[in-house]
C-alpha cells in the first residue's frame, strides 16, 4: 500500500480503536469514513457499516431518508409516516487495499449494486437483504411522497495510483457500471467514482483539516471592539463568494460547515425557503439583501487582505442555513448573476468558546427552534461537559456538546460522546426506555426530553451510561457477536439490571450516584464480552429463544417483558422511575 495511504490508514485505526479489526474491514471502514456524509457518520457507530462476513461485490451500504440512517423497514416506515415528503440517497461502497485496479472488479460491483437496487434478494447475506428490503418499501409504499428518484452513489475504493485510477478501460468500465444503473429507469443521479491512493489523501484533507477561505467582501463596516471578540465584520457579499463558503471542492455542498447551525435545510417545499427560491430566480433578486437576513459565520482566525478582500479558518455558518442551501440549489439558475446578487453576512471571530455558543443560541433564537435544537447550549450541558474534562470516575471520555467542536483535534473519536449519544445510553441505562433509544434524535427526544438533562440530576449516571455504551461497542470490536447490534440498548439495560441486582433509582437521587459508581467499576473488570453476552442472552430468552425483530425491540411491550424476566417477577414500578 501506497506509504503516505498506509499511514493515513493506521492512524484511522487508532483513533477508532480497530486494531483488533481485520485489515480488510478496517479499510472498508477507513473508506467509509471518507466517503459517506458526515452527517450520516455521525449517526452510527463505524462498525454499524459493515456487511455481513463473506458478502462479495459491495462492503458498506448506506440508505439515507430525509438525512437519516435506515437500517431497515421499520426503519423506513417510521420516517417516511412522520414526513409530507421524502429525499432518498443510497452509497454504496467496495474498498479494496490492492495497488491494482481490476476491470471484472469493477463491474461486479456494478452488477452487485443493479441486483440490490431491484431487490432480486440476498437470502445469504441477511444484512445485505434487510437493506435491499428497506429500499423497496420507499418505492413500493412512498413512491407517491418521493420528492424525485433515489440519488445513487457509487464509490469503488482502492489504494491504487493515479494512472491506474486515469486508465482508460477503467474509466470504460467506471462508465458502463454507472449507465447500467442509469438504464435502470427508476433511479435518479448516479454519480460513480474509482477512487485511488491520491483521492483518498484528497478526501483525509477536506474531513481533518480545518477550513479555510478567502472571501471579497462588496461592502464592510468594522465594529467596535468587544470583550471576547477578535474581530466582528457586517457587510453583503456575492453569492458567488458565499458559495465558497458552503461548497465543496467538487462543488457539492459541505455540510461540515453546518455543524454548529443548529436547524438542519428544511427543504425546497418548505414556505420559507420556497420563498428565497422564487426570490432568486425572479426579478426581485436584487432585492436579497433587505429580503433575507443573510448568514452569520463564526471563525476561529482571520487574516485582511488587499482591497476588501478577508481570509477567514475554522468557521461555522451558525445561522443562515436555508439559505445557504437554497443558494446552492438555485446556482445554476442565476447564472452570471451570482456575481451581481448579494447576501448580507455577519462575520464574528472569537477563540472563545462561550462567546461562540451566545452567538449560536441569539442568533437561532429570534425565530421557532425546537428545544432539542438548542439543547447544547443549556446550563447543564455545560456542567456536563466539564465534569467530563474533571472525569472523576476515571472513564476517559470526551463529551461534545456542540457538534464538531472536536472535528481537528488529536482525540479518539469513539472517545467522543455526542449529544445523541448521550441521550441514547441514558435513556436505554437509566430510564428503562431501549425501544426508544434507536430511533433518530428529534423522535427521541420528544419521547424522553422532559425526562433528561435536568439541573437537579446527578452528573455520573450520565457518564455511567455512555461509558457503557463506549464498553459494549468495544465488546463487538473483540468477540461479542455483531448478531446482537440491533438489541445493543436492551443489552445496555439488561447489563444495568445484572450488576445492580433490579432497577435504578431516579436520575436526582443519591442512590443513582452509589449505583453508577458500581455500574463503572463493573465495566472496568476484565471479560467485558462475557458480560454482555450474558445479558445479550437474557434478551433472547425474553424474545422466546431467538433474536427479537427490529419492529419488536421498538416496541414498549418487550421491554416490559424483558424487565419481568430480569427482575423474575412482574415489574411494579414506572419505567424510568423505579422507586428509591
Amino acid at each position: 500500500m501506497n506509504p503516505l495511504i498506509q499511514g493515513l490508514f493506521n492512524k484511522f485505526k487508532e483513533s477508532e480503536e480497530l486494531q483488533r479489526v481485520n485489515d480488510d474491514d478496517a479499510f472498508e471502514l477507513f473508506s467509509a469514513s471518507l466517503m459517506l456524509p458526515d452527517n450520516l457518520l455521525a449517526q452510527a457507530e463505524k462498525t454499524d457499516f459493515l456487511l455481513d462476513a463473506g458478502t462479495v461485490g459491495i462492503d458498506i451500504v448506506a440508505l439515507e431518508i430525509n438525512e437519516q440512517l435506515a437500517w431497515d423497514v421499520s426503519d423506513v416506515r417510521e420516517i417516511c409516516e412522520a414526513a409530507g415528503k421524502i429525499d432518498a440517497s443510497i452509497y454504496f461502497i467496495q474498498a479494496k487495499r490492492s495497488t491494482s485496479i481490476k476491470s471484472a472488479d469493477i463491474l461486479a460491483f456494478g452488477s452487485t449494486v443493479q441486483r440490490f437496487l431491484r431487490n432480486d434478494g440476498f437470502p445469504e447475506f441477511p444484512r445485505l437483504q434487510e437493506l435491499a428490503s428497506a429500499l423497496g418499501v420507499v418505492f413500493s409504499d412512498y413512491a407517491a411522497i418521493l420528492k424525485s428518484p433515489p440519488s445513487v452513489y457509487l464509490h469503488f475504493s482502492t489504494s491504487a495510483p493515479k494512472a491506474a485510477t486515469d486508465d482508460p478501460i477503467v474509466a470504460q468500465r467506471a462508465e458502463e457500471v454507472a449507465n447500467g444503473i442509469r438504464d435502470l429507469g427508476f433511479v435518479g443521479r448516479v454519480n460513480m467514482e474509482v477512487i485511488g491512493a491520491d483521492d483518498l489523501h484528497d478526501a483525509w484533507i477536506r474531513k481533518n483539516h480545518a477550513n479555510e477561505v478567502e472571501l471579497q467582501l462588496e461592502k464592510q463596516v468594522n465594529l467596535p471592539k468587544m470583550p471576547g471578540v477578535d474581530q466582528a465584520i457586517l457587510g453583503v457579499v456575492s453569492v458567488a463568494e458565499l458559495l465558497k463558503l458552503v461548497q465543496a471542492d467538487d462543488g457539492t455542498l459541505d455540510e461540515r460547515v453546518f455543524y454548529d447551525n443548529v436547524r438542519g435545510f428544511k427543504g425546497e417545499e418548505n414556505p420559507v425557503n420556497r420563498q428565497i427560491i422564487n426570490t432568486l430566480t425572479s426579478q426581485e433578486r436584487d432585492l436579497l439583501p433587505v429580503l433575507n437576513n443573510g448568514v452569520t459565520v463564526v471563525a476561529s482566525s482571520y487574516t485582511p487582505k488587499p482591497g476588501d478582500a478577508v481570509a477567514v479558518s475554522g468557521f461555522q455558518v451558525v445561522n443562515g442555513c436555508q439559505t445557504s442551501h437554497c443558494l446552492h440549489l438555485s446556482r445554476e439558475s442565476l447564472g452570471d448573476a451570482v456575481m451581481s446578487v448579494f447576501v448580507p453576512i455577519r462575520l464574528v471571530v472569537t477563540q472563545d468558546e462561550e462567546v461562540a455558543t451566545r452567538i449560536i443560541r441569539a442568533t437561532n433564537s429570534q425565530t421557532a427552534v425546537q428545544e432539542n435544537d438548542l439543547v447544547a447550549l443549556t446550563k447543564f450541558q455545560k456542567k456536563l461537559e466539564d465534569y467530563y474534562k474533571l472525569d472523576p470516575a476515571d472513564v476517559k471520555l470526551i463529551y461534545e456538546r456542540r457538534s464538531g467542536q472536536f472535528y481537528s483535534a488529536e482525540v479518539t473519536k469513539t472517545r467522543i460522546v455526542t449529544v445523541s449519544d448521550q441521550l441514547r445510553s441514558i435513556s436505554a441505562v437509566f430510564l428503562d426506555n431501549p425501544h426508544s433509544a434507536a430511533r433518530y434524535t428529534a423522535r427521541l427526544y420528544d419521547a424522553v426530553g422532559t425526562s433528561i438533562f435536568q439541573e437537579e440530576h446527578k452528573l455520573l449516571p450520565y457518564v455511567a451510561s455512555a461509558f457503557a455504551a463506549y464498553r459494549i461497542e468495544n465488546a463487538f470490536r473483540t468477540g461479542l457477536d455483531p448478531i446482537f447490534k440491533p438489541a445493543r440498548y436492551h443489552i445496555l439495560m439488561a447489563c444495568k439490571y445484572q450488576i445492580l441486582g433490579g432497577p435504578s433509582a431516579r436520575l436526582n437521587s443519591p442512590k443513582c450516584e452509589e449505583q453508577s459508581a458500581a455500574i463503572i467499576q463493573a465495566l472496568k473488570q476484565p471479560e467485558q464480552v462475557a458480560m454482555f453476552r450474558a445479558a445479550a442472552e437474557s434478551v433472547v430468552a425474553a424474545a422466546g429463544g431467538t433474536m427479537p425483530t427490529s419492529d419488536r425491540l421498538k416496541r414498549q411491550q418487550f421491554t416490559q417483558e424483558l424487565i419481568s424476566l430480569l427482575m423474575r417477577e412482574p415489574q411494579t414500578s414506572a419505567p424510568g422511575h423505579p422507586a428509591d
